[in-house]
This record gives structure tokens, C-alpha cells and sequence, in this order.
């Protein structure tokens, strides 16, 4: 008997940034464990869902409302200048738990170009004649 089954995960669902963003909707239609969140406002809830755990991928310009059914880490609104991810768990109830947020990396990369811009700067106003 053959057996067909998916391997690896599921490609990311893009959603656009609202009120509330539906993570794992009833009907099925965010199919996937990775979620990117576009585009720029507050998001006070992620909807009601099975109990489950969805990776999000987040733009700048994104503010997360802490409140009792969207529990941040933080204890508070989490405002989002940088691209970020984070881990959230649904209870099955539609309050989700924030488990692990992190910022991409994004800001220290540009960080340390700018320094490398400033340096090649002096480096060639140093070597003019």
C-alpha cells in the first residue's frame, strides 16, 4: 500500500496586518505553521483557534496590544520597528500566548554597514590628494 504524505512544512501564509489577524481560523484557510504579518497598524487579537503553536513573521511598523487574548511576554504593547519573530500558542479558547519573540537581526545588520560606510568614508577622505 503506497503512502503520500507531506514533507517538511508548509510554505508561509501572508496575511495582512488588521484588528485582528486570524492565525488558524476554523475554516483551515491559514494552512500553516509560519505566518508573515504585512503591512503596518495594531493587532489586538490573532481570532480563535484550535490549540496550536504559529511561528509569525512581522514587518516594522506593527504594534501587538498586550491584553488578556493576546498575552505578550512583556506584559505590555510590543511596538515593532524592525522586521521580528515570534512563537504563539492558542489555547483553543482565542487567547493566544506570546512563547518566544525576537528581533530578526535586521537592526544590528544595518548597524554594523553604517560603521563600515563611516570607516571607508574617513578611509577615502584620509587618501585625497
Amino acid at each position: 500500500m503506497r503512502w503520500r504524505c507531506a514533507h517538511g512544512e508548509a510554505p508561509a501564509v501572508t496575511l495582512a496586518c488588521a484588528r485582528t489577524v486570524a492565525l488558524a481560523p476554523e475554516d483551515d484557510s491559514v494552512d500553516s505553521n509560519l505566518v508573515h504579518i504585512t503591512g503596518s497598524g495594531a493587532i489586538a487579537s490573532f481570532g480563535k483557534g484550535p490549540p496550536i503553536i504559529k511561528r509569525v513573521l512581522f514587518e516594522a511598523g506593527i504594534t501587538l496590544e498586550h491584553s488578556a487574548k493576546l498575552q505578550l511576554l512583556c506584559c505590555m504593547n510590543r511596538i515593532i520597528t524592525v522586521p521580528a519573530i515570534g512563537l504563539y500558542a492558542c489555547d483553543g479558547n482565542g487567547h493566544w500566548n506570546e512563547v518566544h519573540f525576537t528581533e530578526t537581526g535586521a537592526r544590528e545588520i544595518s548597524r554594523r554597514l553604517d560603521r563600515i560606510e563611516a570607516r571607508l568614508e574617513q578611509i577615502e577622505r584620509h587618501l585625497e590628494p
